[in-house]
């Protein structure tokens, strides 16, 4: 659920749901629509590229025939406008870049479905104990430079609402705290919240 999962985005920020946030998430899901070029790369491997050859993504690929190695964004008018909102609105700011960041996972989740059925969820770097830095090695296959996708030093990208992952294919697994890796030493667990909605 979009509504949810950007409720979920603003709950780390410490803001609650009223019917004033909820106006202004209509407010900026609407901007959000008309600024973003949302865009999808993805290439499909069977046999196991190098950087996946430890945990957690063993764990994770355990049991499937293959995987798609996925870069996806809402391009750069998104940055800008939550730039200008830091300047002008903070609270709308913050609640622009939670939809964003909320809207390109329902994009993507919404453009994967034509992947197949039998697919497991999008795992990122950093989920579950993986390295951030991983992301270099997505860059490296899958040149999304061409998309104009920059990779930072920090390991952020450009623009900012992008996002790369792998997705299993011949096994079905949903987000879920049960088939998490990091179960039972969680910090979100432990502060009654969940990393996903």
């Amino acid at each position: 659920n979009l509504l949810d999962n950007i409720y979920n985005y603003l709950g780390f920020k410490n803001i609650e749901k009223n019917n004033d946030i909820d106006e202004l998430i209509k407010e900026c899901l609407k901007e959000i629509e008309e600024l973003s070029s949302f865009k999808y790369r993805y290439q499909e491997f069977d046999y196991l590229v190098d950087f996946l050859n430890k945990e957690p993504y063993l764990s994770f690929l355990n049991g499937c025939s293959g995987y798609y190695i996925a870069v996806m964004t809402l391009g750069s008018e998104i940055d800008r406008r939550i730039k200008f909102y830091s300047k002008t609105n903070l609270t709308k700011m913050l609640v622009f870049d939670a939809c964003a960041s909320a809207y390109l996972e329902y994009k993507s989740d919404e453009y994967e479905r034509v992947l197949g059925d039998d697919l497991t969820y999008r795992f990122c770097p950093g989920y579950q104990g993986s390295s951030i830095s991983d992301i270099k090695y997505f860059f490296n296959i899958l040149k999304p430079q061409k998309q104009g996708i920059e990779l930072l030093e920090s390991n952020l990208m450009i623009p900012q609402k992008s996002m790369v992952g792998i997705i299993g294919i011949g096994k079905k697994i949903d987000k879920s705290c049960k088939n998490c890796l990091l179960e039972g030493k969680c910090k979100y667990i432990k502060e009654g919240m969940k990393c996903y909605q």
